[in-house]
């Protein structure tokens, strides 16, 4: 795939910010280029991007002559997202080499972007994905007229197979440019068939019927999108309030046309390439259109996913006001909890649930009062969500069930693991939860084990899934076949204490003695809670006959 997106061997810059943070020291009152140059890689590898891009650019103002400065500035920059940075460190990249090929797409998508007509640069080898790319934005270079428009829409592009249903929305976005009606609608029309871009294309497809004239047909085409999901996506439900209001979209300038189509080929990349080059590739989108609100939202979950936790919250931050406003301040909050700031995750989903009635911020509030000890807040949450119309949706059932397991109420559990599985009877974790919990507790074993049987053959990878089989048989004294199935656990989860010290009780019972030591001696060292830890030292101190069978 590397081959296939870029040629650049520079895009190594991006994947080396890769480890912890912070530790770097200001520059120096009179740096030298390399020991700015040095910083600038233990930024880079430090996942400061921000710092990264800052001493690049320091090594470049001294030395303005290296490619290597210049490439590495223009990477970090452009990943920091300081597009002021980027421009400037992409066109001196452009003008000293033309083997740069993302630098020069880059400067051509910011003339596009400004209404420049970038000057040729010379010729270079590109991949096929970057062929791609070019091609899309020479023929949004010529839709800055009607009669250009018409020129790009009678061109045809050299895709790579697995770029073609993402390409469809830039033929779809020309031939509207170009005024040739019925193909853009037909070209809309099999775009949204795909299942990825659906949301995306509904909006686009209607905004296009609302253009036209067609408001009727545009709301119909929001309603049946909505219909569909049982989550809608919010720009459909943003795009479907502001066609009832008869407020008309205008229409597309040619860099937001050109964002447009690099966002949806950048959808492949989101499924197919590492997340670096998926972040540079929606910054490049970004430097087209700093408005498309979709876009910056993918790239916000793709510096989260790779870790950058402060420029991801930025992003989050600044999607305030738009359709994505209410998912990006949840996420931003979880995110915060996840990074160990649970104090401020807790006041911002406090603040948001006091502002808006939001199932999605509500739900956020309650499972951090769940993960957080405090369940009996959570219920009544929980409650509030249900009764306010989640009641068919079985996460809060689950949800609701694990806090009231963990009141020592069961039989309120239960009711709701029960109901949760009539909603979604397909769902692992449910099977797996409350089929577990029927093995530990002696009570309907047999149907437990079908139950976890049923999330394996779901789940099949899911260690803690496939410990729940191996300790269902255990339990009904089917020790070999135990063996079998918890020994596949611990491959599939090695670091779990729960299931190695199950694997070491099965281990015992088949007369396995000296592995059965070795794996509650391991699982001790896996840090288990203070009740398994006392299970197991039970265990290693009198034999599995003289401890307690399991967790009380």
């Amino acid at each position: 795939m590397r081959a296939l997106i870029l040629t650049s061997a520079s895009l190594v810059l991006a994947a080396s910010c890769a480890a912890g943070t912070g530790f770097l020291s200001g520059p120096e009152e009179e740096p030298t280029v390399y020991g700015a140059f040095l910083a600038g890689r233990y930024a880079s590898v430090a996942r400061d991007v921000d710092r990264s891009a800052d001493f690049y650019a320091q090594a470049l103002e001294i030395e303005p002559g290296l490619d290597i400065l210049s490439e590495r500035a223009f990477y970090a920059a452009l990943m920091a997202g300081d597009f002021a940075r980027a421009d400037e460190a992409a066109r001196q990249a452009v003008e000293q080499s033309s083997d740069l090929e993302f630098a020069r797409i880059y400067a051509r998508a910011a003339a596009l972007e400004e209404g420049l007509r970038l000057t040729a640069q010379g010729e270079s080898e590109v991949g096929p994905f970057g062929r791609v790319i070019e091609d899309m934005l020479a023929d949004w270079e010529l839709a800055r007229t009607r009669s250009g428009a018409r020129q790009a829409a009678g061109q045809t592009l050299e895709i790579p197979s697995q770029a073609a249903p993402y390409a469809i929305v830039h033929k779809a976005l020309i031939f509207e440019a170009a005024g040739e009606w019925s193909r853009a609608e037909d070209a809309y029309t099999a775009a949204s068939q795909d299942g990825d871009l659906a949301d995306f294309v509904t909006v686009l497809h209607g905004s296009f019927l609302e253009r036209r004239g067609r408001r009727a047909e545009a709301i119909a085409l929001y309603q049946a999108r909505i219909s569909s999901d049982d989550n809608p996506d919010p720009d459909v439900t943003a795009a479907l309030a502001r066609a009832r209001e008869g407020r008309r979209p205008s229409r597309l300038t040619p860099a937001e046309g050109a964002a447009r189509s690099l966002y949806a080929l950048s959808r492949m990349l989101v499924q197919s390439a590492p997340g670096d080059y998926t972040a540079l590739f929606l910054r490049l989108v970004q430097r087209l259109d700093p408005d498309l609100a979709r876009n910056r939202y993918t790239l916000a979950q793709t510096l989260e996913a790779l870790g950058l936790v402060e420029e991801a919250i930025a992003l989050y931050d600044g999607l305030a006001g738009t359709p994505y406003g209410v998912d990006a301040r949840v996420d931003a909050a979880w995110l915060l909890f996840v990074a160990g700031e649970r104090e401020q995750a807790m006041e911002r989903a406090e603040t948001l649930r006091d502002e808006t009635m939001d199932a999605s911020a509500r739900l956020l509030l309650a499972d951090i009062y769940r993960l957080t000890g405090r369940c009996a807040r959570a219920v009544e949450i929980y409650d509030g969500v249900m009764q306010g119309g989640a009641e068919a949706r079985w996460q809060p059932h689950y949800y609701k069930g694990i806090c009231h397991q963990t009141l020592g109420d069961w039989p309120a559990a239960e009711f709701h693991f029960l109901r949760a599985l009539e909603i979604a009877p397909n769902e692992p974790r449910l099977l797996n939860h409350l089929g577990y919990n029927w093995i530990v507790f002696g009570e309907r074993v047999e149907e437990g084990l079908t139950m976890v049987r049923r999330a394996a053959a779901l789940a099949p990878d899911n260690g803690a899934i496939l410990d729940s089989v191996g300790w269902g048989l255990f339990k009904l004294g089917r020790y070999e076949e135990a063996v079998d199935w918890l020994e596949r656990a611990v491959e599939q989860s090695p670091g779990d204490p729960t299931i190695n010290w199950h694997l070491g009780d099965a281990y015992a019972r088949t007369g396995r003695d000296l592995q059965a030591r070795f794996q509650w001696e391991h699982a001790l060292g896996l840090d288990p809670d203070a009740r398994e830890e006392a299970l197991i030292r039970e265990r290693l101190e009198r034999g599995l006959e003289a401890a307690r069978a399991d967790l009380e």
